[in-house]
């Protein structure tokens, strides 16, 4: 597209067109600032996890490219700050980071909801952050073995079903289903890992797991004939799982609903970017045009493919609006995840 071609070669000239996809324009004179701060500069993107895992391939791969659309073209490295679920990162960002707009941060899209719910150390707010963009929605899914008598989430309505945990989602995924709809998921923990998963499922250790996503399922070599897949975990129905139960269709009460939304809605954005607050709207703008633009680009998209990356980009605009309405969740409502969550009471 125009937008994308003129980020690559014309850096300060698109700015005019792109303002007004931004709450804040921005004027000529500030995008040749702009072009002039990065040019020949490092930007770094602060990822929340471990070298080599899903979250890192995403930011090394929008690393390769992102550059390219940013006026005055900076170099764009990644570093890893693993831990607690990339809150350390979070926290870093948020708190320490240089807010010129020289360092990003990529995070767990669960670190948004995280401080509505309650119960975790947290030293930041996501409504203050310059969200970026995120590369993929992801549909979460629960899976059991072909070997066991659990064929749909149905099943687990009468009969217990043994089910892994191997970290957040695996965990709360699991306990806020039995809370609101009634199933049976018996949860075993200690796990390490999806991997780990998916090698105590075919020795036969538990049934299956819930809350982990269909990309890793396939890049586990789970495919069709290797599992079950029971339900399906996201606002919406993902159009590849035709006939796969979706998990809003079975709340009954609006309050049922709102916690579903508030503990799953953040699937929706995975591994957002985000700039720390007070970065510069002028470089925020600019930041949020290069990711878009990096989304479209053919040479990434060829990557990705290749390496079994789903790219569905969400903009930075989309996220702060579902933040926004995160924090617009019923005080009650969040009690009540919280403490089936293990973190609180109502």
């Amino acid at each position: 597209m125009k937008v994308a071609r003129e980020l690559a070669h014309l850096a300060g000239a698109i700015f005019m067109a792109g303002a007004s996809l931004f709450a804040s324009p921005v004027t000529p004179a500030r995008a040749d600032d702009v072009a002039d701060f990065y040019r020949g500069r490092t930007v770094t993107i602060l990822v929340g996890f471990n070298v080599g895992g899903g979250a890192d391939a995403y930011a090394r791969l929008i690393a390769r490219h992102l550059g390219t659309y940013i006026p005055g073209a900076p170099s764009v490295v990644v570093k890893n700050m693993q831990g607690a679920g990339s809150v350390l990162a979070v926290n870093h960002v948020f708190n320490v980071s240089p807010k010129d707009g020289s360092e990003i941060g990529l995070f767990a899209g669960n670190i948004v909801v995280d401080p509505v719910i309650g119960g975790v150390p947290v030293n930041y707010d996501p409504r203050a952050f310059n969200w970026i963009g995120a590369p993929a929605a992801e549909t979460n899914i629960c899976v059991a073995s072909p070997a066991s008598r659990f064929k749909t989430i149905d099943d687990t309505f009468s009969a217990e079903m043994v089910t892994g945990t191997a970290g957040t989602s695996t965990y709360d995924f699991p306990v806020v289903l039995n809370n609101v709809l009634g199933t049976r998921l018996k949860l075993v923990k200690g796990y390490a890992g999806s991997a780990a998963l998916r090698l105590a499922m075919q020795r036969g250790e538990i049934d299956g797991f819930c809350g982990v996503t269909l990309d890793s399922i396939r890049n586990g070599g789970l495919t069709d004939g290797k599992i079950n897949i029971l339900l399906q975990i996201a606002l919406k129905p993902n159009p590849e799982l035709a006939g796969v139960p979706f998990v809003m269709d079975y709340a009954k009460r609006e309050e049922d609903r709102q916690i579903l939304r508030l503990v799953f809605g953040w699937v929706d954005m995975e591994r957002p970017l985000a700039a720390p607050p007070g970065t510069p709207p002028e470089r925020v703008a600019a930041l949020r045009l290069a990711f878009n633009a990096a989304m479209r680009d053919k040479a990434l998209l060829a990557e990705a493919e290749q390496a079994s990356l789903t790219i569905a980009p969400t903009d930075g605009q989309a996220i702060a609006s579902f933040v926004a309405r995160v924090y617009q969740t019923p005080p009650a409502v969040a009690a009540r995840a919280a403490q089936w969550l293990g973190r609180g009471t109502p």
